[in-house]
């Protein structure tokens, strides 16, 4: 039985907060059997001036919320006008590249969790969009493209720099990959190599 089914109540909140935050919402359970959402996000400047607007499709993990796996969060549109790298966050299949979920600070155990990823993907999306016009620019001028603000590495990297930022992990925490798996079962054994190999 998949989370969506034992937890309808989570699911129906879920959805709540979604039909509210995105425009020609639709949700559905997908052939994998994961439950998932899709919609127009808008994306406004700080004075309420609408920058732009995306489609998003978001795919719920099937042991969503209790190990603490948040949604993957999937560009939709845009696919023609931006570009997919790991310089941009954007991965091969189109998936949005937010963060190391361990150091999100979001605990999707929290009903309203959602409100605080669509936060997140607020603040991703305006950078994102800065971003893909310094792609733009860098092909006409040759001027390099940078990612504006903060970024972590992408793969192991990434998460050996977010483990150092976040300080010693218990072999029973969580994973900060946010595979949901206990991290003396999933990435402890790399960092520990990638540590010693340095």
């Amino acid at each position: 039985m998949q989370w969506h089914e034992c937890n309808l109540s989570r699911w129906q909140r879920e959805k709540a907060i979604a039909s509210k935050l995105l425009n020609t919402f639709e949700s559905g359970i997908d052939e994998e059997g994961r439950a998932f959402f899709t919609g127009v996000f808008h994306i406004y400047s700080q004075h309420g001036h609408l920058y732009e607007s995306v489609k998003l499709r978001f795919v719920y993990p099937p042991t969503f919320p209790k190990r603490g796996q948040p949604p993957e969060v999937y560009l939709e549109s845009h696919q023609g006008r931006w570009e997919k790298s790991s310089n941009s966050h954007i991965e091969s299949d189109w998936r949005l590249c937010l963060f190391v979920p361990g150091e999100s600070g979001i605990d999707f155990t929290n009903p309203d969790s959602l409100n605080d990823l669509f936060a997140v993907l607020h603040t991703y999306l305006v950078k994102q969009r800065i971003f893909q016009r310094r792609l733009v620019r860098q092909r006409l001028t040759g001027e390099p493209a940078y990612w504006p603000g903060e970024e972590r590495s992408h793969g192991i990297d990434g998460i050996r720099e977010a483990i150092g930022a976040m300080g010693k992990i218990g072999r029973n925490a969580p994973c900060p990959c946010g595979s949901g798996k206990k991290y003396k079962r999933c990435h402890l054994d790399t960092i520990t190599r990638s540590y010693v190999g340095t």
